[in-house]
């Protein structure tokens, strides 16, 4: 088992390299464990209604053509928690997302969805088991 910064343990510098993004002046990254952890609570608030909707990581395009009304519908309530993910993935300031170009939210907003949803997808027993527990402590 490798332990701390071991190299041969990950990804190799190639493929770091190859999963940067830059879209306008932002560079996107995969999360790592860190930012996982940083980027659940505004997951998790943002979940529970998609749940709801049946759209799952697997069914997620499909639903979204089916329900885009209510998704929609969630965007006022949804919007802060998608800044929260942005600031959190790109490390920066709320300020600072909230002075980033309109037309570059949604590209960036996308990105790291697709950049990450491997990451989601083997996380989601746990972000499940946390929605349960938030709503027994409601």
């Amino acid at each position: 088992m490798a332990t701390g910064k071991d190299k041969t343990a990950g990804p190799d510098e190639l493929d770091v390299l190859l999963s940067e993004i830059e879209i306008g002046p932002y560079k996107i990254k995969p999360w790592s464990f860190g930012r996982l952890k940083k980027v659940l609570p505004p997951l998790l608030a943002i979940l529970p209604p998609l749940k709801d909707m049946g759209i799952t990581i697997d069914n997620a395009e499909e639903k979204f053509k089916e329900h885009w009304l209510d998704i929609i519908m969630l965007l006022p309530d949804a919007i802060k928690y998608v800044g929260e993910i942005i600031g959190v993935t790109l490390i920066i300031s709320e300020d600072e997302v909230e002075e980033i170009d309109p037309d570059l939210i949604m590209p960036i907003a996308l990105t790291i969805i697709a950049q990450n949803v491997g990451r989601i997808k083997n996380s989601l027993p746990l972000i499940m088991s946390q929605c349960k527990s938030m709503v027994r402590a409601a």
